[in-house]
């Protein structure tokens, strides 16, 4: 082996990847169901609202999926090379750069996500899922204890 250093940088950088991955929420999540909102605007949307909301998350999971796919796929690629007995800088950075890639390329369509999921909303009802959740229970009590 020519750089031992080298090697044993490298396979700690790829244990970190393979950590960071697995504690960030984008590897974590399952499905995204309606509960993620309050169930104060739960109640607030129409059914019309919550059907198109519940579309876009789908269709937003049906590319994700294949996505996650290439990344395991990749991952497997450059386990394979860092643990070759003379690894390939150029092909670990080439799969690492294309893993990032991916990962981007999912963080994109949760963000265009959020974005539809926004323009589905009504002004109030952005208003009410920006609050911090215990001011918003507080705000929903309020409104309810003036109704009575």
């Amino acid at each position: 082996m020519k750089n031992p250093a080298l090697i044993l940088s490298l396979i700690l950088l790829t244990g970190l990847i393979g950590y960071a991955q697995e504690m960030c929420p984008m590897h974590r999540q399952g499905p995204r169901e309606m509960e993620q909102f309050p169930p104060e605007l739960l109640d607030d949307l129409s059914p019309e609202q919550k059907a198109r909301i519940e579309e876009t998350r789908m269709e937003t999971r049906k590319n994700i999926i294949p996505l996650k796919s290439q990344i395991e796929l990749k991952q497997i690629d450059l386990h394979k090379e860092m643990k070759a007995v003379n690894p390939n800088k150029d092909r670990i950075l080439k799969f690492s750069q294309e893993i990032h890639d991916l990962e981007w390329q999912i963080k994109k369509l949760n963000i265009e996500e959020r974005l539809k999921i926004h323009s589905i909303l009504t002004p109030e009802q952005r208003e009410k899922l920006k609050m911090p959740r215990k001011k918003f229970i507080k705000k929903v009590e309020i409104e309810r204890e003036e109704r009575d």
